[in-house]
């Protein structure tokens, strides 16, 4: 568990480090982007809301995988597979919305 919480953590800071260094071409793409996406965004600005989307977004993915495997290796090929997942998803939660 501890495992799957410091994988979320360092993929939050990820996405936020990407989000601060890609400021120019974040504001480039929020100018082409409809008025619709602007007013309803599905990444919350605030930390421990984005936290919480993501934690639920990581638990969903994980509820249509199948159970976590008990051998070692096969764990960390499942772990892998579900942030690979949770990446996907979140680039689709950032394409609606500019950082």
């Amino acid at each position: 568990m501890i495992e799957a919480l410091l994988a979320v953590l360092t993929l939050t800071l990820i996405v936020c480090w990407r989000c601060a260094c890609q400021t120019s071409s974040g504001e480039h793409y929020a100018a082409q982007q409809p008025a619709q996406s602007q007013s309803s965004p599905f990444l919350p600005e605030d930390a421990v809301l984005r936290r919480h989307v993501i934690s639920l977004v990581h638990h969903e993915i994980e509820a249509t995988l199948p159970p976590r495997p008990s051998d070692s290796v096969l764990l960390r090929h499942h772990q892998a597979l579900l942030m690979a997942k949770l990446e996907q998803r979140l680039a689709e939660l950032r394409h609606y919305r500019a950082c």
